[in-house]
C-alpha cells in the first residue's frame, strides 16, 4: 500500500508541474497515461493469473532446494545462470519471482535470479543485440557483466544476514 501512495504522490507532483505549463500538456499526458494503462492492463491481468497457475504447479520442494536460503551461495549461482534464460518481459518474470519466492526460493537466489534475467536475458541478446551491435560487442558485454548476478545475490545475502530482518512470505 505505501508504494502505492508514494507512486499516487509523484504522479500528482509530476501532474502539478505539467498543470503550470498549461492545460493542454496535462491533458495529452492523461491521454497517453489512460491509452497506455488500457494496453498494459490486459497483459496484467493474464500475468498475475498464469503466476497462480504456476504457483499451483510448481512444486515448492525442487524450488527450495535449488533456491531456498539454505542453499546459500550455490542457490545464487544456480538463479544467476537461471534467470538469464527466463524469455520474457517484467510482465511475466516479476509474477514468476513471485511464484518463487512462495515456492520457498531465498531472497537472496532471487535478487540473482533478476539480476541475471536484467542483465543477460539471452532471448534479447539473440534477437536485438547481436543484431544491431555484433558478436564481439555482446561477447564482450557478457564476459564484462558476468559477475554482476552473483555479486548482487552475494551482497543481498550479506546485507540480509546483517540485517537479519524477518520478511513474511
Amino acid at each position: 500500500m505505501t508504494s502505492t501512495l508514494v507512486l499516487w504522490a509523484i504522479a500528482a507532483a509530476l501532474g502539478l508541474l505539467v498543470l503550470r505549463r498549461g492545460r493542454d500538456g496535462l491533458g495529452r499526458a492523461v491521454g497517453d497515461g489512460a491509452r497506455r494503462f488500457l494496453v498494459i492492463l490486459p497483459r496484467m491481468g493474464v500475468a498475475i493469473l498464469l503466476a497462480g497457475f504456476a504457483a499451483v504447479m510448481i512444486p515448492g520442494e525442487p524450488v527450495a532446494a535449488a533456491l531456498g536460503p539454505d542453499n546459500g551461495f550455490v542457490g545464487i549461482l544456480v538463479a544467476s545462470v537461471a534467470g538469464g534464460f527466463v524469455p520474457s518481459g517484467p510482465i511475466v518474470s516479476f509474477p514468476l519471482v513471485v511464484v518463487l519466492w512462495k515456492a520457498g526460493a531465498g531472497l537472496p537466489q532471487l535478487v540473482a535470479f533478476l539480476t541475471a534475467w536484467s542483465v543477460f536475458a539471452f532471448h534479447r541478446v539473440l534477437i536485438y543485440e547481436s543484431t544491431l551491435m555484433g558478436w564481439r560487442f555482446v561477447a564482450l558485454r557478457l564476459v564484462a557483466s558476468l559477475v554482476l548476478p552473483v555479486l548482487a545475490g552475494v551482497l543481498a545475502l550479506a546485507l540480509e544476514r546483517l540485517l537479519d530482518v524477518p520478511v513474511p512470505r
